[in-house]
């Protein structure tokens, strides 16, 4: 009876360290697809993230306008933590502010994003979404 009960105990602290392991894993880095209102017309776009040591976001995005490729950067504007994160966008038109809010899994993203006048941030009113690349949806 005693050995059962250890083994039972012993199952049960596998599964849960498994279930941890899952979910310290699920993390905002990756290559994100989707698409933005950019242009005043939607446009595809891709992000790729990535998270430093200290947790903040940085990464990089690019599309295409009527005029030409864009590539831009990202920097967190604020450290965040859990699924909605500030971040700013810097790219040939200028910067401004991106919210983005993932899904619980990191799976993928609903945003928002503006740009700036003047050195100050206009509210994000632009749709900027992404899923990652090669599998599952936006959300």
């Amino acid at each position: 009876m005693n050995l059962r009960s250890s083994a039972f105990a012993f199952a049960a602290l596998i599964l849960y360290g498994l279930g941890t392991t899952t979910s310290i894993a699920a993390s905002p880095a990756g290559r994100f697809c989707g698409e933005m209102i950019s242009s005043g017309d939607y446009r595809d776009v891709e992000t790729n993230l990535n998270v430093a040591r200290d947790g903040h976001l940085s990464g990089t995005y690019e599309l295409d306008e009527p005029d030409g490729r864009v590539e831009g950067n990202l920097i967190e504007k604020d450290l965040g933590s859990g699924t909605s994160r500030a971040l700013v966008w810097t790219d040939k038109y200028g910067t401004g502010l991106l919210y983005l809010d993932f899904s619980s899994d990191f799976d993928g993203f609903n945003g928002s994003w503006g740009g700036s006048v003047n050195g100050k941030f206009d509210a994000p009113s632009h749709s900027w979404n992404g899923a990652r690349c090669g599998g599952g949806s936006v959300r």
